[in-house]
């Protein structure tokens, strides 16, 4: 018995000896990945986190709300719900795809920093993954509103490294991350970059494309910029990432802020902002490459798009609405391998969440407790409205009043816009108004012989017009140098009237807007209830095609041009009251240059050392602005005093204006009559046959078939938000995929051997070592999802280049070893200092001689016990 008990020691430790020699030669074998895993992953976009600290009802943040759709005073209430949502679900990972804040404020990044690292500590085990969006770093918007006078002061600035300081305990810090990215020596482009594997079998790589850094910006400054970029050294940086993923059979998840596939048809066109720079390229590579999905917000719509290479791989663009705006989703992913054989198959369920409520909270501004019931019903009450859209137009157009009159005023912008546009079309060399009138006058009008009633004479110096007005021949001439004067008087009264008081833009931009916006496109419905269903519907990822019937009716008016008429009228009657007003405000000398008509010596008498800005071309001309001008015509007072007959202008019916030019068109109406609209509504739609008249029809400046481009690119508009091409289930969806486990052992061996080797290459030839180098790189830069047959020929070569390393003649005296290197003695020519080498060759998918150790060793074990057991058996009886 004793015997028989020690014999079956010796077989289970030999059966044991073989079990570890199959072990180490298919080490695949014992740590190959479970027959199923999975990762759960919650994601957020855009929280634009802003302090309650920061906040106050003041003037200042009631502009920056007007000018936003997002919920700034609701951002901290809404972020605590959502992550109380996260706490429940206990994921493995929470990702956030950038803009986490506001406006780069460094206070509310350390706030935000602070509540996801009390998550991580009430979810053991969370991983937390943030990127920065384009509103995080280097921001000059980055403000404070709770001051004591209600002035909004600059925030504290953000710089790249207090982002990665701030959130080390939260991502940078963290136990998961495998790599970081490193700008080369002075560049800072791309440099919060990181690789992390939260589980065996998962990668998420975090991109950095925002542009804060003088290396990456458009400016060449250190200044935020909207757009997205990927510097050339990022771009490798992340290959290589991803091939080290791959060959681990890690599942590849990106993570950025910016898109890299449009979602909607008409995104690179109309807002290429929001996709990477050069994202086909990008994506084709890193699809190519092996990343499967890639995480992104920025544009604040809950949307998947999908794209698939000529090479046959997809990639993802799983984009995620922002936390404080319409609809304030939360997604929740769950992503699952299962394997078959050296094949996964893959599964990525996608559930958002929307609709939290209620929320509870005191609101910064009032400071009384308020109760959201469902922060999806009350954002989409924070769309497109008149104050939001009139404060974004006049907070643009303000930037550049403040830039004219930095410049110098409008005079100096003027001339350096004409500069930029006819610059290099006119012959008179750098532009001024000076040089436009008297060089600029002769080439664009036609000459003396025209035939015309408008035209340049160079003998009368100046524009000549002969016009018939009523009854009168209208035939006058505008001196050059009189029109300079009175262009410069214009333009110095819109620097000290207008520009200084931007107010009165502010104004007309705002019944612009009101006007514009209550275009009726159906029963009771407005062209702002279109934009904000259009919009919203793509937000929402609800733009599956299926609209109510007035949006199908208002649709339909853009394309039979219905609206675009609309909108026309409504800015030439907007336009035409704007100007109406503008010469109800002017006064008559300042334009004119003169006080009154001399009706003895038929001329005007001059302003202020002006020269008048009209004069008679003969008697014709001197009769009609006598009649005019007298009590025929205007009815100016009379004064005959001094000998001579002077008309002199009346008070006006403004006092503080004086006699405008206004006043002077009213005089005159029933001889002549300005309609500012019509003028308006010709030169732009142009004028219909008249055949009383005998005139024929006239085109405007848009033409039918310019219209007819304008509805059909306003339809492609609406018809790219509005209905989802490229793949339709935005919100909740599974995506499922196979691919393919290649067993690298042998190829990883072989490039570790390589790399010996090239360690100590001065031993060899320069030809071998180069051979040696040319395929050690392309075994390296194997594709991670490479098939089984193409590892295996890439092993082959660069075990092949490593046999055929020639060692340079007469080399120390060694002599070759068996692998075409070299050794000092002929008992120490294997790998390893004189370990034996125990790489086993590899046949087809998978199979080595270690799975014949390993089947062998089986049957062994199954022989001796079935040995012992007989022996024990005869031994008992």
């Amino acid at each position: 018995m004793k015997k028989a008990k020690g014999r079956l020691k010796r077989a289970a430790a030999a059966l044991m000896a073989m079990l570890m020699v199959g072990s180490a030669a298919y080490p695949v074998l014992a740590t190959g990945p479970a027959e199923k895993d999975e990762l759960k992953i919650a994601v957020l976009s855009d929280t634009h986190y802003l302090s309650p600290d920061m906040i106050k009802d003041t003037a200042d943040y009631t502009e920056h709300l007007n000018s936003d759709r997002k919920m700034f005073t609701e951002s901290s209430a809404i972020l605590e719900q959502m992550l109380e949502t996260i706490r429940a679900d206990q994921p493995d990972v929470l990702m956030i795809s950038g803009d986490l804040t506001k406006d780069g404020e460094k206070e509310g990044h350390e706030a935000l920093a602070a509540r996801l690292e009390a998550l991580k500590q009430a979810v053991p085990g969370l991983k937390v993954y943030v990127v920065p969006g384009n509103h995080d770093l280097r921001n000059a918007n980055a403000m404070n509103f709770n001051t004591e006078d209600g002035a909004a002061v600059p925030a504290g600035r953000t710089e790249p490294e207090d982002f990665k300081e701030i959130y080390n305990e939260v991502t940078y810090g963290d136990e998961s991350i495998i790599a970081a990215y490193t700008p080369p020596e002075g560049k800072e482009a791309g440099g919060l970059s990181y690789a992390a594997r939260p589980a065996e079998g998962y990668t998420v790589i975090a991109i950095d494309s925002a542009r804060y850094s003088a290396d990456n910006t458009d400016s060449g400054l250190d200044e935020h910029e909207t757009s997205g970029a990927v510097s050339a050294d990022l771009e490798k940086w992340i290959l290589e990432q991803i091939a080290a993923a791959k060959s681990r059979g890690d599942t590849v998840i990106g993570l950025q802020h910016h898109g890299y596939i449009p979602h909607f048809t008409m995104e690179p066109e109309l807002l290429p902002m929001y996709l990477v720079n050069d994202y086909e390229r990008l994506s084709t590579a890193f699809a190519d490459a092996g990343m499967s999905y890639v995480f992104t917000g920025h544009m604040h719509a809950n949307d998947i798009a999908a794209m698939t290479t000529e090479a046959g791989s997809t990639l993802y663009d799983i984009e995620t609405g922002s936390v404080v705006t319409y609809p304030s989703p939360m997604r929740f992913v769950t992503i699952s391998r299962s394997y078959d054989g050296g094949m996964v198959q893959e599964q990525l369920a996608v559930e958002t969440k929307t609709h939290l409520g209620p929320i509870t909270f005191t609101n910064p501004v009032t400071g009384r407790e308020q109760t959201i019931e469902d922060v999806t019903a009350y954002g989409q009450q924070h769309g497109f409205s008149n104050d939001m859209l009139s404060t974004t137009v006049n907070g643009f157009l303000n930037g550049y009043y403040r830039q004219i009159a930095q410049s110098g005023g409008i005079k100096v912008a003027l001339e350096g816009l004409l500069n930029d546009l006819l610059g290099d079309s006119l012959p008179i060399g750098n532009i001024t108004v000076e040089k436009l009138v008297d060089a600029g006058l002769p080439l664009l009008l036609p000459g003396a012989d025209s035939g015309e009633a408008l035209y340049y004479d160079t003998d009368e110096g100046g524009i000549v017009v002969k016009q018939k007005v009523s009854i009168l021949n209208l035939n006058v001439v505008i001196p050059s140098s009189a029109l300079k004067q009175t262009l410069n008087v214009l333009l110095e009264k819109i620097d000290n009237e207008v520009l200084a008081n931007p107010a009165l833009l502010d104004a007309v931009v705002e019944k612009l807007v009101s006007g514009l916006t209550a275009i009726p496109v159906a029963e009771d419905k407005s062209l702002l209830d279109y934009a904000n269903y259009i919009y919203q519907s793509h937000l929402a990822g609800a733009d599956s095609g299926d609209q109510p019937e007035w949006v199908a009716a208002a649709t339909k008016k853009i394309e039979n041009g219905e609206l675009l008429e609309a909108i026309l009228q409504a800015v030439i009657a907007d336009v035409a009251d704007v100007a109406n007003q503008a010469l109800a405000n002017l006064p008559l000398e300042d334009v004119l240059g003169a006080t009154a008509w001399n009706n003895t010596t038929k001329e005007f008498v001059a302003a202020g050392g002006r020269t008048p800005l009209v004069r008679p071309l003969d008697k014709s001309g001197e009769n009609a602005l006598s009649i005019a001008l007298g009590v025929l015509g205007a009815k100016w007072p009379s004064d005959s005093s001094s000998g001579e007959t002077i008309y002199s202008m009346p008070e006006g019916s403004n006092p503080e204006v004086g006699y405008s030019v206004a006043d002077f068109l009213n005089a005159l109406k029933k001889y002549f009559e300005l309609d500012i609209g019509a003028l308006l509504d010709s030169l732009i739609n142009g004028t219909p046959a008249d055949p009383e008249e005998g005139t024929e029809a006239t085109e405007g400046l848009l033409t039918a078939a310019l219209k007819g481009q304008i509805n059909t690119w306003l339809a492609g508009v609406v018809a790219s938000m509005g209905e989802d091409t490229n793949y339709p289930a935005d919100n909740d969806t599974v995506i499922s995929s196979e691919w393919r486990l290649s067993d690298r052992t042998g190829l990883n061996a072989a490039i570790a051997e390589a790399e010996k080797k090239l360690g100590d290459s001065s031993r060899y030839t320069d030809e071998t070592v180069d051979v040696l180098r040319r395929e050690l790189d392309a075994a390296a830069g194997l594709a991670g999802d490479a098939l089984q047959a193409e590892v295996n020929l890439a092993r082959e070569r660069l075990e092949s280049a490593i046999a055929g390393l020639a060692e340079k003649p007469g080399d120390n005296g060694s002599i070759p070893d068996g692998n075409g290197g070299a050794s000092s003695t002929p008992d120490d020519s294997r790998p390893g200092g004189g370990e034996p080498n125990i790489s086993a060759p590899q046949t087809g998918e998978g199979f080595s001689w270690a799975s014949v150790a390993v089947i062998l060793s089986a049957a062994a074990v199954a022989v001796l016990t079935l040995a012992a057991l007989r022996r024990r058996n005869a031994e008992g009886r």
